[in-house]
């Protein structure tokens, strides 16, 4: 079970770092994919709860350290999302294409709905703004097509998923 925590979280910090730098030179319509959570769902939905709240704790705090948002903001939003993801361990099958794009949806969709909950409780101004508006719309369908693409890529990297020689396996 470290193994996933360690190579997860690192995988995490990598997509965060290249998700506040890189990927705006890939936007449409002033969005792109979140890529932390997809990586987020995968490892959640491959490795449990733990894995899933460790990795999104990571993810969500540098996006919070890189960009504007209040520290803990992103960091408890992508907690809240690993920990519901990872109760779907070994409960489904993930096919290729329609299950990750369904996942990938409800994720994005449920991260606003948390980024709102949380906004609201602390006072954080604009946040309803960017929720309501045609680049989180035209990020929730970029990052459910970017969903399937990343799953198969994810499915390839062996250290991100549960040792069934050690027992890790649902």
């Amino acid at each position: 079970m470290i193994g996933p925590i360690v190579y997860g979280t690192l995988v995490l910090a990598g997509l965060a770092v290249l998700q506040s730098t890189v990927l705006q030179f890939i936007e449409i319509g002033g969005a792109a994919p979140d890529l932390v959570l997809v990586a987020l769902v995968f490892l959640a939905n491959k490795n449990g709860s733990m894995v899933g709240q460790v990795s999104g704790f990571v993810g969500g705090i540098i996006l919070d350290v890189i960009g504007l948002a209040p520290l803990g903001f992103y960091a408890l939003v992508y907690v809240l999302i690993g920990a519901l993801f990872g109760i779907s361990r070994g409960k489904m099958f993930v096919d290729p294409i329609f299950l990750p794009v369904l996942l990938i949806l409800i994720a994005t969709l449920l991260k606003a709905l948390l980024a709102l909950l949380v906004a609201g409780m602390f006072g954080v101004a604009g946040v309803r703004e960017a929720v309501f508006s045609a680049p989180y719309a035209i990020e929730l369908v970029y990052s459910g097509l970017v969903g399937p693409i990343a799953f198969a890529a994810f499915g390839t990297l062996r250290f991100l998923q549960p040792d069934r020689r050690k027992g890790e396996f649902v």
